[in-house]
């Protein structure tokens, strides 16, 4: 920490609060790394509903990052500048994202929505030589579940159902790491130290991911209706081609006529 004696007078003081859809969204890791670029001083915290930063430097280098904050955010963001104020200068050294901050002022609630797989976690799904292939629960900061994992905000891991999963070393350094494109993914995991599906069926109790996923495919291929428990409740599959498959699942639910959701590979 700088001494009140080091602060420079050219240095001024902004604090800034953050609305819109700026949590589950990669938004403070984007913070920390223009904040860096910019060699300002400072913090980024969640708050319930909004993002605050506070944020010192000169004056030019504070506009240049204000306004890469709106013209440069990440894809899935939608900030809106809520409020600035001139503060006064403390003694930082350097920028850092502080333990989230949870406040009476619920005006700006935007929970954060689950996201579709990115393209850079497909081509990880699916390469063979890295650690997360074929890892159904792969996620970062542009995409995975958010909204069905959360148990309160402000949106950290203690506070959502991956509270439990403590991180492996390799996932701990990619939090961590400002250059990676999981830092601070709060739902991060791998097969290490994440979840990994099961497969009940009667007696039959089989665990880890690829010999749980055959024994689902192979229980729809003999026409049977397969309950996939997904991070948002339960789905009821069965073989669309397989008219009797599907007939016995319109009974049992019930659902005679209604049209069912049917999947094609992408």
């Amino acid at each position: 920490m700088l001494s009140a004696a080091n602060i420079d007078e050219t240095i001024i003081a902004r604090r800034l609060t953050i609305s819109g859809q700026v949590q589950g969204v990669g938004f403070r890791p984007f913070i920390y790394r223009i904040a860096i670029e910019h060699r300002l001083s400072g913090w980024v915290r969640n708050c319930i509903g909004i993002v605050e930063i506070h944020v010192q430097g000169s004056e030019e280098n504070i506009q240049n990052f204000i306004r890469d904050i709106f013209d440069n955010h990440p894809p899935l963001a939608e900030p809106e500048l809520d409020t600035e104020q001139h503060i006064t200068v403390e003694a930082f050294d350097t920028f850092t994202i502080e333990e989230s901050f949870t406040a009476d002022n619920n005006e700006h609630i935007s929970v954060p929505t689950d996201l579709f797989l990115c393209d850079d976690c497909l081509q990880e799904l699916n390469d063979p030589s890295d650690r997360r292939y074929h890892y159904p629960f792969i996620n970062c900061t542009q995409c995975g579940p958010r909204y069905t994992l959360i148990k309160k905000l402000p949106y950290d891991r203690k506070n959502t159902t991956m509270a439990d999963f403590d991180l492996c070393p390799d996932c701990l350094a990619e939090y961590s790491d400002p250059l990676n494109r999981r830092f601070h993914a709060e739902p991060i995991a791998c097969p290490v130290c994440g979840p990994s599906l099961y497969f009940h069926m009667g007696d039959s109790h089989i665990e880890d991911n690829e010999p749980a996923l055959k024994a689902a495919i192979d229980a729809l291929k003999e026409g049977k209706t397969v309950a996939v428990k997904g991070i948002g409740g339960y789905h009821l599959m069965c073989d669309a081609s397989d008219t009797e498959a599907v007939e016995y699942l319109r009974r049992n639910k019930p659902r005679p006529d209604k049209p069912l959701a049917v999947m094609f590979p992408a």
